[in-house]
């Protein structure tokens, strides 16, 4: 079975790649890995908070944020994909959404990435020290990456 990998944010960009990457496992017949990552890691949390007072409430109210975001992303996904009989798992990890996109890919000899675009917007001095995640994974991937922009159907 082959398998198409598809980044999801809660952010704009997110129906539009869902929508392609569905897309494209329909007519590959293909499976969907939706993946989604969390900035830190429940390990770098506590790290992060190990110093603050009151750290078991900012723990878990960093836990409860994240809890939060993967509940919206995975109602994202079920809106998005409802009526669709492509199959489809979310992965949720935590750290470089780049590398775990890559990652993910690798471990299931992913046929294609689908990652979706802003244009601007975004973190700039992020984007200028570390470039875009779509950039990122365009340069170091080892299979065909398709980049869907949000305005790709304004």
């Amino acid at each position: 079975m082959q398998h198409i990998v598809v980044g999801v944010d809660t952010r704009e960009a997110a129906p539009a790649a869902l929508v392609r990457a569905a897309d494209l496992s329909r007519r590959l017949g293909a499976e969907l890995d939706v993946v989604h990552v969390q900035p830190l890691s429940r390990g770098e949390i506590r790290v992060m908070v190990s110093t603050v007072p009151g750290r078991h409430l900012s723990e878990r109210f960093l836990r409860a944020d994240q809890n939060a975001r993967t509940r919206e992303v995975r109602v994202l996904v079920e809106r998005t994909l409802a009526g669709s009989a492509v199959p489809w798992r979310l992965h949720v990890l935590a750290g470089d959404p780049a590398a775990h996109l890559l990652a993910v890919a690798d471990s299931i000899d992913a046929y294609a990435i689908v990652i979706g675009t802003r244009h601007g917007g975004g973190v700039v001095l992020e984007r200028l020290l570390t470039g875009s995640v779509s950039h990122r994974v365009v340069n170091w991937a080892k299979r065909p990456v398709l980049v869907v922009p949000t305005d790709l159907d304004k």
